[in-house]
């Protein structure tokens, strides 16, 4: 089922899982993608005061993940094998969760936005589960994506822990006609 390479607009994107030989890359590219996503919406200090080397460290704990372990983790390589994002899903991690299934996150690099690669990559994280996602409410891009792909708005709210950011919890029933045409 996994995506190996295919068109998407000008560039060949293929979808792998990680590996730890990709978290210091993953590391860097995470934390880029954060910066370039969230400025403007989340405080300009939080996010200069984010560590490249500390993201890779969490990607490792993550990569070092047993292999049945139920959360997946998956890369974006691009055409010359540079990691350009990544998406993850696993298990709620919500008490009060709607679903079993959550999506934990979909970062792209600027060059892999508006590709398809962030369609392929939910498709291969969630299949076709009943999924929910948390999303920051001033993330306009974001959002518009998680509603063009069948999420909607349950009424969950919370805060972004580190910086009380604003989020909102989405969620998403499976149905077959779920999938982008």
């Amino acid at each position: 089922m996994l995506s190996t390479v295919s068109e998407m607009s000008e560039h060949r994107w293929q979808l792998r899982p990680l590996a730890l030989d990709d978290c210091d890359e993953l590391g860097r590219v995470h934390i880029a993608v954060w910066r370039d996503a969230y400025s403007g919406i989340m405080p300009d200090d939080y996010l200069a005061g984010l560590s490249d080397e500390r993201s890779a460290d969490r990607w490792r704990a993550v990569a070092g993940q047993p292999l049945d372990a139920p959360a997946r983790t998956l890369v974006v390589v691009d055409e010359r094998g540079r990691l350009a994002g990544f998406g993850s899903a696993g298990p709620s991690r919500d008490d009060d969760a709607p679903t079993e299934w959550e999506l934990y996150a979909v970062n792209l690099a600027a060059a892999a936005r508006g590709t398809g690669v962030a369609d392929r990559l939910l498709d291969e994280l969630l299949d076709d589960r009943d999924a929910t996602l948390w999303v920051l409410e001033d993330n306009a891009r974001a959002r518009a994506f998680y509603t063009r792909r069948g999420f909607v708005d349950e009424g969950g709210r919370d805060q972004h822990p580190a910086t009380g950011a604003p989020e909102m919890r989405l969620v998403r029933r499976a149905s077959p006609t779920m999938r982008p045409g």
